[in-house]
């Protein structure tokens, strides 16, 4: 009988414990803040700092193969002329060093600037989140890489950001867009409006929307066109002028 009433209990027990585990599973679920939703700006800050450290060994390294003769040298004499080669040698290994700190370095400054870039949106944004739009920064989707800002306005209007840190003056050439260098025009080092429509793309797939529509924003230069223009199915603003931008676009 003991037998018989402990194998009901347990099944029993197998009936009701997996359907309690799957509701609370789908309950907290349902509070998980987006996984994605890392903030504005802090994947490029972390990635400026891990090119400063690699800048600041290559530094280290160089400045120990000029160094370690006269050390060695302090604690055992031998020829100077030994000493001088032995700099030599090791200035000339540390050169190539130094090129790559600097190159590291400069890098870095390219990402901190764009974070700043990013942060600058972000506070910028603020006002349409007090309003009740819904924001997540840095989505970081497989086929494109990180989405800077996707908003959701309270009518369900969706948009994502492309946030650009160059400072120039961009202006419009048929469809393709450039900058003032020097008082000529030029590409910028990469497509943006075809960028965003692939961030498009990726982006209805991941969340399921039938509608997204992109800006791209240029939080330091000065855009030469209106905000207004559609270009190639995307819109072009500076920072200055992306909220009230967006919430014109929200009331079309």
């Amino acid at each position: 009988m003991k037998e018989k009433e402990g194998r009901r209990k347990k099944e029993e027990g197998i009936k009701i414990i997996p359907p309690f585990r799957i509701t609370n599973y789908r309950r907290i679920g349902a509070f998980m803040p987006s996984q994605h939703n890392e903030g504005a700006g802090k994947p490029l800050r972390r990635r400026a700092q891990q090119l400063r450290t690699k800048a600041l060994y290559r530094y280290l390294a160089a400045a120990g193969l000029v160094l370690l003769p006269l050390l060695v040298y302090v604690v055992a004499s031998f020829n100077p002329l030994f000493l001088v080669a032995a700099i030599l040698i090791g200035a000339l290994i540390a050169l190539p060093l130094i090129e790559e700190g600097k190159k590291f370095w400069k890098s870095s400054r390219n990402f901190d600037q764009g974070a700043y870039g990013e942060e600058k949106t972000q506070q910028v944004l603020d006002s349409l989140i007090k309003s009740g739009w819904i924001a997540e920064y840095n989505l970081r989707l497989p086929q494109v890489g990180d989405i800077d800002v996707w908003l959701r306005s309270p009518k369900g209007v969706n948009f994502i950001l492309d946030v650009k840190s160059h400072s120039t003056e961009v202006l419009l050439d048929g469809e393709v867009l450039k900058r003032r260098y020097y008082g000529t025009l030029k590409n910028f080092e990469k497509d943006f409006l075809a960028q965003i429509a692939k961030q498009v793309t990726a982006i209805k797939k991941a969340k399921k929307l039938n509608n997204v529509t992109p800006v791209v924003v240029f939080s330091q230069a000065k855009v030469s066109f209106s905000n207004k223009q559609k270009i190639r199915g995307a819109y072009v603003m500076e920072l200055g002028n992306l909220v009230s931008g967006l919430q014109e676009l929200d009331r079309t």
